[in-house]
């Protein structure tokens, strides 16, 4: 399950493809694009929102997963027919195909007591995060039985159960989402110029930059400790996007401000808070800045520190969202400066961030 050598799943070396523009893709049909996610940052985010909004936006964020998990793992299955000339393993092979890889992505360690025609239960260990984990669960029920499902949540934040069963009329997830069409397209760019390994041919840095543990389906930066999981890059984006279309006017600003201040407090507390305003930490930026690709964040394009003032640039931007707050929050750790945004663009392609001293 793992390389001999650097210990990367070989789930994950064998089935993608790291590129020279920064992103990470399948490499295999229908190549989907993932990313290396920091899981302690959006469950702040999720957190953050529901005491900004003062109720809990789980719902929300369910759905938006749900969504673009009944979306991406559609795309696969139409695959998946094509190289079997129509047939589909039955139903709990398939389900156990779709789910039992999750281990792996750092999402949770799930077991199948019970699949029942219109009825599963899967029992849950050290979930990601359980709205995000419900938003998949029921999504590839979709998939899977041909209807729409409702998974619900029988549990702790560290262990449960999820009841998975027909909705009753139209599913609540369904109808925060709009319908999409985004997976299917190989993505024609050249490979990641770097040192791979020589046993499974992933970048030596994903391993340098993270670790798994094989007891458990934790995955954890060698940096920070903190938890990481490899999860759809567009699946991501689809929850960001349904919270900045369901909550009020300007979320969005509010929730790049939410992951400037995790950036900010993670850095400081592994490299240690500069004395005083203005004194330089010592997290080095470039480091950081330059690890983008390998986790699927995008490639820096442009980077300069003059005078206290920031400009970054980065091609594939992997969210705006949270690019934006961890590029800033890093900024303020390794200047130990407030800093204000005096100019950012983004427009798909590109994120433009522009900080100046407050």
């Amino acid at each position: 399950m793992y390389c001999e050598i650097c210990g990367v799943p070989l789930g994950i070396t064998r089935g993608n493809l790291w590129h020279d523009d920064g992103t990470i893709s399948g490499r295999y049909p229908p190549h989907i694009m993932g990313t290396f996610f920091d899981v302690d940052e959006l469950n702040y985010l999720f957190h953050s929102l529901s005491e900004f909004m003062q109720f809990d936006i789980g719902d929300i964020v369910a759905s938006g997963k749900y969504h673009d998990t009944r979306e991406y793992m559609g795309a696969l299955v139409e695959k998946i027919k094509e190289a079997s000339g129509g047939k589909l393993p039955p139903e709990e092979e398939l389900y156990r195909m779709m789910l039992t890889p999750t281990r792996i992505w750092g999402l949770a360690e799930v077991g199948f007591e019970s699949i029942e025609p219109g009825r599963m239960v899967v029992s849950v260990k050290d979930p990601y995060s359980i709205p995000l984990l419900r938003g998949d669960v029921a999504g590839v029920a979709d998939v899977v039985t041909g209807r729409e499902n409702e998974a619900v949540w029988e549990g702790d934040e560290r262990e449960g159960k999820m009841f998975v069963a027909p909705a009753e009329g139209p599913s609540k997830l369904s109808r925060l989402a709009d319908e999409g069409g985004h997976y299917g397209m190989r993505h024609e760019v050249g490979e990641l110029e770097c040192e791979r390994c020589a046993s499974c041919g992933a970048p030596k840095e994903v391993s340098g930059l993270f670790k798994w543990d094989g007891e458990s389906c934790r995955i954890e930066e060698r940096f920070s400790g903190r938890r990481y999981c490899f999860n759809n890059t567009q699946g991501i984006t689809a929850v960001l996007e349904t919270l900045a279309e369901e909550l009020e006017e300007n979320i969005e600003q509010r929730m790049i401000a939410m992951s400037r201040e995790y950036s900010r407090a993670l850095y400081e507390d592994v490299a240690g808070k500069p004395e005083s305003n203005g004194g330089r930490g010592s997290i080095d930026p470039e480091l950081q800045l330059g690890s983008f690709a390998c986790r699927g964040w995008g490639r820096v394009m442009e980077m300069s520190m003059q005078d206290d003032e920031w400009v970054v640039a980065v091609e594939n931007p992997h969210n705006n969202i949270m690019l934006s707050g961890r590029i800033w929050g890093l900024a303020e750790a390794s200047s130990g400066l407030d800093l204000s945004v005096s100019d950012r663009t983004a427009d798909g392609k590109t994120l433009r961030l522009q900080l100046e001293p407050l």
